[in-house]
C-alpha cells in the first residue's frame, strides 16, 4: 500500500502523504500508523466488520476511518468504490499530535488548529449511532465524487509547481464537506448482531446483502436446506425478530436512512429496499415509524429543514 505520492517532475522526490485509488475493494484494510482514510461507496450492498462490530454498507455513502481501525468486507454485491488515504500532518503538521493530545487540560491552541480538529471528528468519534459511515443524496454523492477525481487527477498529471498545494485544497473542502455531513446526519442502520451461531450468522449475512431482492421463507428454506420452523425458531431464538421480521427491520432502517438523509423520490427508496407496492410500504413504514414516509421526511429530513 503506497502511503504517499512522490513528485516527479515538479518538486522531484517530494513526498505528499495523500494517495487515490479509483477501485477500493475494502478486503482487510489494515490500521496503518497515521494515516486515515475516506472510502466512497457509489453501488453495492453487503456488510462490513469495523474492528469489532459488524455494519451494514450504505451506498451511496462516504466512510471515514482513522488509523487504528481495521476495516473488513465480509460479504456483499460487487461494490463500486475508491478510496483516499492521507495524513493529518498534510492538513495541518501539528494535527497528528494534537489529536493525540486534543483533551489533555490546559493545551493550548490556535484557532485554525480548533477548526482543522474540528474536521477530524468524524474519523475520531464513535458512538452507539455513528461508525464513521454516512449516507449521501445523489447529489451530495456527486459532489464528494467530483472532490475524489480532482484529488486523484492532481496526484496523477502534478501538471505544474502548485500540484501539492491544489490536492491539499481539494482535500480540505472534502473534509469540510464529510464533517457537514457528519453534523447534519442523525441516524444510520444499526450494528449487525454477530455474536450468533454460524448457521444463523450466514441467513444474516444474506438477508443484509440481498434485501433488495423479493426474499420469502420458503426461499430461504430452500437455500439453507433448513426445515421452515427449526430455521425460524433458531433465528428468532438468536436475533430476538423472526426472518421476516428481521428482513424487514433492514428495509425499514434502510428507509428511515434515506429519508432523513436525502431527497430521493419516495418511489425510488421503495424499490431500492426491495418494496414494489405503495401501500405494502406505507402500511410497513407507518407500523415502523408512527408517520407515513412524507410526513417522516417533513419533519426529520435536515436538507429539507434547512439545517447546516
Amino acid at each position: 500500500m503506497l502511503l504517499w505520492t512522490e513528485g516527479r517532475v515538479y518538486h522531484s522526490g517530494y513526498r505528499l502523504g495523500v494517495t487515490y485509488n479509483p477501485e477500493e475493494l475494502l478486503s482487510d484494510h489494515e490500521s496503518v500508523p497515521s494515516v486515515y482514510c475516506i472510502v466512497l461507496i457509489k453501488e453495492g450492498t453487503g456488510i462490513l466488520q469495523v474492528g469489532d462490530n459488524i455494519y451494514p454498507v450504505i451506498a451511496p455513502g462516504i466512510y471515514s476511518f482513522n488509523d487504528k481501525e481495521t476495516v473488513n468486507l465480509i460479504t456483499g454485491t460487487t461494490l463500486r468504490a475508491e478510496s483516499i488515504r492521507f495524513r493529518p500532518s498534510v492538513v495541518n503538521y501539528r494535527l497528528g499530535d494534537l489529536i493525540q493530545v486534543q483533551h489533555v487540560e490546559g493545551q493550548k491552541m490556535e484557532t485554525t488548529e480548533i477548526q482543522d480538529l474540528w474536521c477530524m471528528e468524524p474519523f475520531i468519534e464513535r458512538t452507539d449511532g455513528y461508525y464513521g459511515g454516512v449516507p449521501l443524496d445523489p447529489t451530495v454523492a456527486k459532489h464528494a465524487e467530483d472532490l475524489f477525481h480532482q484529488i486523484g487527477q492532481n496526484l496523477a498529471e502534478q501538471s505544474d509547481i502548485n500540484w501539492p498545494c491544489r490536492s491539499r485544497s481539494f482535500l480540505m473542502e472534502l473534509l469540510f464537506l464529510i464533517r457537514r455531513l457528519y453534523q447534519t446526519t442523525d441516524f444510520v442502520p444499526s450494528v449487525v448482531p454477530h455474536a450468533v451461531p454460524d448457521s444463523v450468522k450466514q441467513v444474516i449475512e444474506y438477508l443484509h446483502t440481498n434485501y433488495k431482492q423479493k426474499i420469502k421463507l420458503d426461499n430461504l428454506t430452500s437455500i439453507f436446506h433448513a426445515n421452515k420452523t427449526t430455521l425460524n425458531e433458531h433465528f428468532k431464538k438468536s436475533t430476538g425478530l423472526s426472518l421476516i421480521a428481521y428482513l424487514n427491520k433492514i428495509r425499514m432502517q434502510m428507509a428511515d436512512s434515506m429519508l432523513r438523509n436525502t431527497t430521493l423520490p419516495t418511489t425510488e427508496i421503495m424499490e431500492r429496499i426491495g418494496f414494489h407496492d405503495d401501500a405494502h410500504f406505507l402500511r410497513n413504514f407507518r407500523k415502523y415509524s408512527g408517520y407515513s414516509p412524507a410526513e417522516y421526511r417533513s419533519k426529520y429530513c435536515w436538507m429539507l429543514n434547512g439545517t447546516s
